[in-house]
């Protein structure tokens, strides 16, 4: 592994477990018993599958946190399987600036563009 694709793997296990440490924060401050289950469940589940969990928890707290947390684990799967920094839409490279900006980044500048402009106009 090269010496930056170790710095941006470190930056997004970083960021990993401070999403873990964020999402359990929020659950614990909460007194709402459904709120100390969900803590109790995701206590027992390995970090991966807690997007799955959390995507039932339609939240403005837990909701983004919880994507974060899935784009950053998507990122950290890629990296395993050789397939990091190619663009989820065209498969060419995303570009350097854009991985450092957000090792998370799963598209190119291109498609981003084209990914915007398609939101701005549905």
């Amino acid at each position: 592994m090269s010496i930056r694709l170790n710095q941006l793997r470190t930056r997004l296990l970083a960021e990993q477990l401070q999403l873990q440490q964020q999402i359990s924060d929020f659950l614990v401050a909460q007194a709402n018993p459904d709120y100390q289950q969900l803590l109790l469940k995701l206590q027992q589940l390995p970090l991966p599958r807690w997007p799955e969990v959390l995507v039932h928890w339609h939240t403005p707290e837990l909701r983004a946190p919880s994507q974060r947390l899935e784009a950053v684990q998507a990122a950290l799967i890629q990296m395993e399987i050789g397939l990091y920094g190619i663009c989820c839409d065209c498969e060419a490279r995303i570009e350097n600036e854009r991985l450092d900006k957000d090792p998370a980044e799963q598209r190119c500048k291109s498609c981003e563009r084209l990914s915007t402009n398609k939101a701005a106009h549905s």
